[in-house]
């Protein structure tokens, strides 16, 4: 009898001929159900009573009743997110002895969102696209006032908190781009990977907001980095810094952000992650605080000047979501390879426990 991988969502059932080529056509004892997320609960049910293996995406995990469902699946023994954050996700409300992992694939497509930010800011584009609208020519090149330039990468300093696959892949266009690069990381290195001049720990941080001119968030959310991004990190600043943020809104502190972009404390700031978000994105209601259109925080950042706002899309790109499915897939070839035994599958983050079952909230 052939183990069930089952794939809910409507992303998901989109991707299933990956998984199916990626990892059932390897593994012939395996077969691949999928589920899209509609009305028919019934059919979620029946498919949900005998597979080994769930793949959730977004919108099922979005949908009320669906978590609880798929917790009580009987036979569940591994399950997948194709995106990388769990920051939403304690060990307890997974049944104990369950495998939880998430998915790497979207790396490049992040780097690059990283690298647009810092070059729409250093050469000015959106605003001299608004002065050639006005008719304003002021920044041609052949004026020579100094107010006709604009800046550059090349020579730059970028600094990244945070160092796995998303900053590894910033670093190395950024150093394309000629620009030196350091980081910080939850544990200490023995060496320093190239291309970084130096990498360090949490407790480095002042040093490396100190001497960049690009910040670039790209850590998890957890206890220690919850807002490590203070009104005391903004004083370390130059006053010429950019912070990029594509890690999660929380890392920085919401108060001491918008009060150190207001006060032009830093240059400004690129924002694709945030506080909050609506109920559907697909129709966002009013804003709570303001009315009109919705906001990503309690403060007003539509506002300000000096910011570049985005709807976390850094990884939301063609090619990213058939590389998260691609990474599912092999993930489920380590569990199928190790065919019962212990050891460790690729991606997995956490083995439920079991002691909260009932404290699952809507992330």
């Amino acid at each position: 009898m052939s183990k069930k991988v089952a794939v809910f969502g409507k992303m998901g059932v989109k991707f299933v001929p990956i998984i199916e080529k990626n990892f059932a056509d390897k593994y012939d004892d395996w077969q691949v159900t999928s589920w899209p997320c509609d009305d028919d609960t019934a059919a979620r049910d029946a498919i949900l009573a005998d597979c080994e293996a769930a793949v959730m995406s977004a919108d099922f995990i979005l949908t009320p009743g669906n978590f609880g469902a798929l917790m009580a699946a009987p036979n569940l023994k591994i399950l997948l997110q194709p995106w990388v954050g769990t920051d939403w996700l304690d060990a307890g409300f997974l049944p104990k002895g369950l495998r939880f992992c998430n998915a790497g694939g979207h790396a490049a497509p992040m780097a690059e969102y990283v690298l647009g930010t810092m070059l729409e800011h250093a050469l000015e584009l959106r605003q001299i696209h608004q002065n050639m609208l006005d008719g304003n020519w002021t920044r041609s090149g052949r004026n020579a006032s100094p107010e006709a330039r604009h800046g550059a990468l090349s020579g730059k300093h970028v600094g990244i908190v945070g160092y796995g696959e998303i900053a590894q892949a910033v670093a190395a266009r950024a150093h394309a781009f000629g620009m030196s690069v350091s980081a910080v990381a939850r544990s200490k290195r023995d060496k320093t990977p190239a291309p970084l001049s130096w990498i360090g720990t949490q407790a480095d941080l002042p040093k490396l907001l100190g001497e960049s001119d690009y910040i670039i968030m790209t850590c998890d959310l957890n206890d220690e980095t919850e807002g490590m991004i203070d009104a005391a990190a903004f004083g370390h600043m130059k006053e010429s810094a950019y912070l990029i943020n594509v890690a999660r809104g929380e890392v920085v502190d919401e108060d001491a952000l918008f009060a150190a972009l207001t006060s032009k404390r830093i240059a400004g700031a690129a924002l694709d992650t945030w506080y909050r978000y609506p109920s559907n994105v697909a129709n966002a209601e009013a804003d709570p605080d303001r009315g009109g259109a919705y906001q990503g925080s309690k403060h007003d950042f539509n506002s300000l000047d000096n910011v570049l706002l985005t709807p976390h899309v850094s990884a939301h790109t063609f090619g990213a979501d058939r590389g998260r499915y691609e990474s599912i897939a092999d993930s489920l070839c380590s569990y199928a390879a190790l065919n019962g035994k212990e050891g460790d599958v690729k991606r997995q983050v956490t083995t439920g426990t079991g002691e909260n079952l009932d404290g699952f909230q809507m992330p």
